[in-house]
């Protein structure tokens, strides 16, 4: 495990090194924030669902579980993007997400059922919003599980074709630099803390990086998807990342990112 966050160590300090001034520009105005502040209820126009109780959890058919967490639109459509954000992730059936075989195919079938986050990516200010809130949480102080899974909602939802799909070339770079950074910051922190030893904490960078260089249609990774069908089932979250993918996916975005920022 540790030759493998290495590899990501060395790789995002490649791709930070790379723009160093303007991400540290971009980010001079965000303040660094614990969970409570990033993804706190407090001061938010939430709109309230009526806790299902045991027998309804039990009992209840799925379909009609869903149905009952989907928000009325006349209200759905007053909600910002951070307050539509964060009814998703206190929401009780948002950890559905974790029932999948991969994170990517979880997020992806979350995504299908609730109108929430169907408003939110509607919303033209989703580049700006996730890469502002990427760069203002303190992972440091990402330590139980529920702030661990507001934080796994984040960078997946960010990574989303959904979102990447809408930035124009600063928004990108801004993205691929502030990954970049929170790839180092996780791979320094799994060296003590085994909450992020596992390679599923860099799924997010690898999808986001994959969707990225399909948005452009970067014939190196466009055709590395039509010839290898390993890298075709991981951006379709049919399989787990792994160390193979990593470099596959990382090797084609080292040579995008100088392409593009050149």
């Amino acid at each position: 495990m540790k030759k493998t966050v290495i590899l990501f160590f060395l790789m995002s300090v490649f791709c930070f090194s790379c723009n160093k001034d303007e991400i540290n520009k971009d980010k001079i105005d965000i303040e660094k924030k614990d969970c409570t502040a990033a993804f706190g209820t407090k001061g938010l126009t939430l709109y309230t669902f009526n806790p299902f109780t045991a027998e309804e959890w039990k009992k209840t058919d799925h379909n009609e579980l869903i149905r009952r967490r989907q928000i009325p639109d006349d209200f759905l459509k007053k909600m910002n993007t951070h307050e539509l954000f964060v009814q998703f992730i206190h929401m009780d059936m948002a950890k559905d997400a974790l029932l999948f075989n991969t994170n990517q195919q979880g997020f992806r079938r979350i995504i299908d059922l609730y109108n929430m986050l169907q408003e939110l990516y509607k919303r033209d200010d989703t580049p700006d919003y996730f890469i502002r809130k990427l760069q203002e949480v303190n992972i440091k102080e990402v330590k139980n599980n529920e702030c661990h899974f507001h934080y796994l909602c984040l960078r997946m939802l960010s990574a989303q074709k959904e979102v990447i799909g809408k930035m124009n070339k600063s928004q990108t770079l801004n993205y691929i630099n502030t990954v970049s950074q929170i790839i180092t910051e996780i791979a320094e922190l799994s060296f003590t803390d085994p909450n992020w030893q596992t390679l599923s904490s860099y799924d997010f960078e690898m999808i986001g990086h994959g969707n990225i260089m399909i948005k452009y249609e970067y014939p190196p990774f466009m055709e590395l998807m039509q010839s290898n069908k390993k890298v075709r089932l991981y951006m379709d979250g049919v399989i787990p990342l792994d160390k193979e993918l990593i470099g596959l996916i990382e090797n084609c975005m080292m040579k995008f990112y100088k392409q593009l920022n050149s």
